[in-house]
């Protein structure tokens, strides 16, 4: 019997607040967090939807109406208290919801390293990991006086500096156009949607991915072993279903084709591997063609376009004809409105971008739009709400990130558990990074196939639950790899048995989910050097590809053995020899030569492209010697030594090491370089000099008070990340 309980919370949580407990107790509940103006308009469907989660899902549902004068603070202590006492699993923060704006914390990002010097709109990052990691602690700065939305933070050096989230989030907020529907009705609309969506049946075996252009060194090794991986992690290729792939040059202009495939409502899921911005997709480039006239043409495209961006246009015609030896027939056309017109056409023709999605109707269920922000929802109009709340769209949830991401991650890791009815909130929250965001309906779960049984009959409760074993054994007893996977990153088995794990299972995406592990949690140099090994050698290109990665960082000597195999191996992906170049980079030439020369086969590469290699490498080698010294050289330009600096929260070069802990340690030296190098140094958490780096620092007591927090956050990371405490 459905009961109703409306109560004023007391000042404790937050005075005024509005909040209605509908259901009898359950053993979790979903917040509905929602201001006040948008809650006025849409409070019948609000309603409804509440109701529809209570019974399709057996949820508390709590529904939290934010007065205009909240702060993000309060929201978050409101959340964190529901979860303390409602045992909340989530929240749905619904229309105008503050936006937390995180400094300090690139660290927890993937990729994003903008200078902090920039604008702070551009330099922080928008993050509901505010609202949903109760571990991480914040220090407020300010709120923004044009978008006073807009609240900026520091990331305290006490609190956890690794995101792991302790409830998932996920907004409904759709785009602001002109002409449009109004937003509140687009989030009526949407709620409606999701309530009609929990009445109907819809069984996850329609999958589809995509490889936009740049994407993983555009490597089809790449996508050929992603097919694979999607049938077993979906249980395709036992139950039946289908994975599909689309690149990006199977069309002279894909942009059609793309969106036709993404409209159609039998499909569940989709994967888009794109370069991206606030309102584009950057889906395609110049079309390939074996046509000689077609050739011709995208070059006389080219030129007619650096005329027209040129301001000396005669000057501007004059270099191009001598530098690329054409005739000046190649550039006309330039200044001729028709043509103009043309190109225009056909430059808008490469990408998606938010025009194209005007009137569009989405299809698919959940979308996961892996590329840079997309999901920058502080924005009126973004990318991920035109698929997400669109008039028409039958798409239930968008995963997007607010900032650039890395490439070379694992977006899906363990959406596997979606086919067996978990909801899409409940998979995501273990997948979270600093600008990674859920839009839409957190709550939403596909059906399980009429013939087949519940694995687990409590399933989505059980990953709201951390570090339970008897939860852990029935998951790992289900033998369904992203089960397993589950278990195993919740820390069910040893390392060593992790290492056999990665070494001998049947699964690739069991063996992903291992060698991850082993990368996020050995507390020894040597099981993380093991990790890696095992991982250039696994038949999986993405984890080659991530092992690459990761030996990019660690620099043991253990490893240029392998490292220099696998490059020099012709079946090697691209996108592996791409990380395993750089990884040549940290170490001393000499030995990289030795390595590469006892590897080299004699046939592939050429002899003449083997020896440009080494030259390449010498000369990398040496002028990284010229540039670490140039660090502790006072007469070298400030700007040039931060450089330096912090090129390595990329690179970890362990030859940096040094030198970046005598500017730390140098109390004459420039504030904002001994914060930049104390702060790069915070990266080292793969490295194998992590333990060296951790020992210094801690022997350290800055008396600028910037730079010791900095060495304190930097503590905090190896301590959070490497376990060196």
């Amino acid at each position: 019997m459905k009961q109703s309980l409306r109560l004023i919370v007391s000042s404790a949580v937050a005075c005024g607040l509005f909040l209605s407990l509908q259901a009898a107790p359950k053993k979790t509940a979903v917040a509905i967090v929602i201001d006040a103006a948008t809650f006025n308009a849409t409070s019948f469907q609000v309603s409804a939807y509440a109701d529809a989660i209570t019974r399709h899902d057996g949820k508390n549902v709590c529904t939290v109406v934010v007065p205009q004068e909240w702060t993000p603070l309060e929201i978050r202590d409101t959340l964190r208290t529901l979860k303390d006492q409602q045992n909340l699993e989530g929240a749905v923060l619904v229309g105008d919801i503050p936006v937390p704006m995180i400094r300090h914390a690139h660290h927890l990002a993937t990729a994003f390293k903008m200078n902090p010097g920039m604008p702070w709109n551009r330099s922080s990052i928008p993050s509901d990991r505010f609202y949903d990691d109760f571990d991480l602690e914040f220090t407020f700065l300010k709120q923004d006086e044009r978008q006073p939305q807009y609240y900026y933070y520091d990331l305290a050096p006490e609190g956890r500096q690794i995101v792991g989230c302790d409830i998932y989030t996920a907004r409904i907020k759709p785009a602001r156009t002109a002409g449009g529907p109004s937003f509140t009705d687009l989030v009526a609309r949407f709620l409606e949607k999701a309530v009609q969506a929990k009445s109907e049946t819809e069984v996850l075996d329609n999958v589809f991915h995509f490889g936009g252009h740049g994407n993983s060194s555009e490597s089809f090794n790449a996508r050929i072993d992603e097919d694979r991986a999607m049938y077993e992690q979906f249980g395709l290729d036992k139950r039946g279903g289908q994975v599909h792939y689309l690149n990006f040059d199977e069309d002279r202009f894909v942009r059609s084709r793309l969106k036709a495939v993404l409209a159609d409502p039998t499909l569940d899921y989709a994967h888009l591997h794109t370069h991206g911005a606030v309102g584009a997709q950057y889906i395609s480039k110049e079309p390939y063609t074996f046509v000689t006239g077609e050739h011709l043409e995208n070059a006389k495209y080219f030129f007619r376009g650096r005329m027209r961006s040129a301001k000396d246009k005669e000057k501007t015609r004059r270099n191009l004809m001598e530098t690329y030896h054409i005739p000046e027939s190649w550039l006309a056309g330039w200044d001729d409105p028709a043509v103009s017109a043309r190109d225009s056409v056909r430059a808008a023709a490469v990408d998606i971008v938010l025009e194209d999605l005007d009137g569009y109707q989405s299809g698919v269920k959940v979308l996961i739009l892996d590329a840079c922000f997309n999901g920058a929802f502080l924005h009126d109009d973004y990318i991920a709400a035109r698929y997400a709340f669109a008039p028409g769209s039958q798409t239930l949830a968008v995963f997007g990130n607010s900032v650039n991401i890395i490439q070379d991650h694992w977006k899906n890791e363990l959406a596997g558990v979606l086919a067996e009815g978990v909801c899409v909130g409940n998979w995501a929250r273990q997948n979270m990074t600093l600008e990674s965001h859920l839009f839409g309906d957190p709550t939403f779960s596909f059906s399980l196939p009429e013939s087949k049984r519940p694995v687990l009959s409590d399933l989505d409760n059980m990953m709201t639950v951390r570090n339970d074993a008897k939860i852990q054994k029935k998951l790992w007893s289900t033998g369904i790899p992203d089960l397993q996977g589950w278990a195993l990153k919740d820390g069910y088995l040893p390392e060593a048995t992790v290492l056999q794990v990665l070494d001998g299972a049947a699964s690739m995406n069991l063996r992903m989910e291992a060698f991850l592990y082993l990368i996020r949690h050995a507390t020894a140099m040597g099981t993380l050097v093991q990790a890696i090994s095992a991982g250039l050698d696994d038949s999986y290109e993405l984890i080659r590809r991530m092992a690459a990665r990761y030996a990019e960082t660690c620099g043991d000597a253990a490893l240029l053995k392998d490292i220099a195999r696998h490059y020099l191996d012709p079946k090697e992906s691209a996108r592996v020899r791409y990380h395993l170049m750089n990884a040549l980079g940290l170490y001393p030439f000499a030995d990289v030569k030795e390595a590469l020369e006892e590897q080299y086969s004699g046939i592939w590469p050429e002899k003449a492209d083997f020896k440009e290699l080494l030259q390449r490498l010498e000369t990398s080698y040496n002028n990284d010697c010229e540039e670490f010294a140039s660090v502790i050289d006072p007469k070298t330009p400030e700007k040039d030594r931060a450089f330096v600096i912090s090129a390595q929260r990329n690179r970890c070069h362990p030859d940096a090491v040094n030198p970046m802990l005598r500017v730390v340690a140098a109390e004459d030296a420039p504030q904002d370089l001994r914060i930049k190098a104390a702060e790069a140094l915070g990266w080292y958490v793969q490295s194998f000099r992590r333990e060296e780096i951790y020992r210094a620092l801690l022997d350290m007591t800055p008396h600028n008070e910037a730079v010791r927090d900095e060495v304190r956050r930097t503590l905090r990371r190896l301590e959070d990340n490497a376990f060196t405490k």
